[in-house]
């Protein structure tokens, strides 16, 4: 097995770059897509308007190349001000780019076909990327749908919602469920009476994204919905509903902190930690009494090193 390369230095590509020598830089593009990283992503993309044509269409196919390979790969582990920065940069993207990496969008291989869309759903409001991923709506594998969906979340406008509607009773549930928060995410009250018979759904993940939503687009009446996931059977329903009230419940909301003390020491763990963490993030006096005196202290610091683990890998 051969040793592996050493990766490109951001210095040792400027270096060569500006020595002028077309083949050298040709020479170096190429090796971008074995030894190249995201440093170099900004300097490989200014090539694209290089006067040699030869340098300015590998420029085009390394770029693409990377972005592919290495954004997507180690997105979740990046900065959030790098983060910030790389999704401005695609957003520049020259279209001949874009359009390389949808191409992916029909290729065999299901991982290529994954990663294209995650790169596409970094860029924006566009009509053509949403045009796009929209195609994937109707793809046989329901990972691809669901991923289609909640990439669209970050694009979506009012103008959209026909679009949405499209996949909202999909049978698969990771599908409902990315739907309806894209519904949220849009903002339109419009869709309440969509989603009302929907609350449900015999999924929890679904049903609790539906009960949130209508709770944020403005349908306040959520209590029997709460309370009929926490009498559930099913422990997973239960913890869903526990993940809600984190999710609505805000300090001074007596409503939603009385079911966490009537329902909170459940018996299942992951139900109990979501009721624990809902008091951490509603964090009134009520609540810091509930963390002292009714729930386990070491489930206590449990829920909270995992609520902070999830506030980091969202960037909060």
């Amino acid at each position: 097995m051969g040793e592996k390369k050493k990766p490109l230095t951001e210095q040792e590509f400027m270096t060569i770059v500006q020595s002028g020598d077309e083949n050298h830089i040709l020479e170096l593009l190429r090796k971008t897509d074995e030894q190249g990283n995201l440093a170099l992503l900004k300097p490989l993309l200014a090539l694209l308007k290089h006067p040699n044509k030869n340098i300015a269409r590998q420029a085009l196919s390394s770029g693409a190349n990377l972005i592919r390979t290495q954004l997507v790969s180690s997105w979740q582990g990046l900065d959030k001000n790098l983060k910030e920065s790389l999704a401005t940069l695609l957003k520049r993207l020259d279209p001949t780019i874009v359009e390389q990496i949808t191409q992916d969008l029909y290729s065999d291989n299901e991982e290529k076909r994954l990663r294209s869309l995650q790169v596409l759903g970094l860029l924006g409001q566009d009509d053509k990327i949403k045009q796009a991923v929209a195609k994937m709506f109707t793809n046989p594998d329901e990972r691809m749908r669901a991923t289609a969906i909640s990439l669209l979340k970050n694009m979506a406008l009012d103008k959209d919602l026909t679009l949405i509607y499209r996949v909202l009773h999909d049978p698969d549930p990771r599908v409902r469920a990315n739907c309806v928060e894209t519904l949220e995410a849009v903002g339109n009250a419009g869709v309440v009476g969509t989603l009302l018979p929907m609350r449900t759904d015999k999924n929890n993940r679904v049903r609790g994204n539906v009960i949130k939503a209508l709770f944020n687009l403005g349908h306040r009446n959520i209590l029997s919905d709460l309370k009929t996931m926490l009498e559930d059977d099913g422990h997973l329903m239960r913890a869903t509903a526990g993940w809600v009230l984190g999710e609505v419940g805000k300090a001074g909301d007596e409503i939603f902190v009385q079911l966490i003390g009537e329902y909170g020491l459940d018996r299942n763990l992951l139900t109990r930690l979501n009721m624990i963490k809902a008091c951490l993030k509603i964090n009134d006096p009520l609540c810091q009494a509930f963390c002292k005196y009714l729930f386990d202290a070491a489930e206590v610091t449990q829920a909270g090193i995992e609520l902070e683990r999830m506030r980091k890998f969202r960037g909060q």
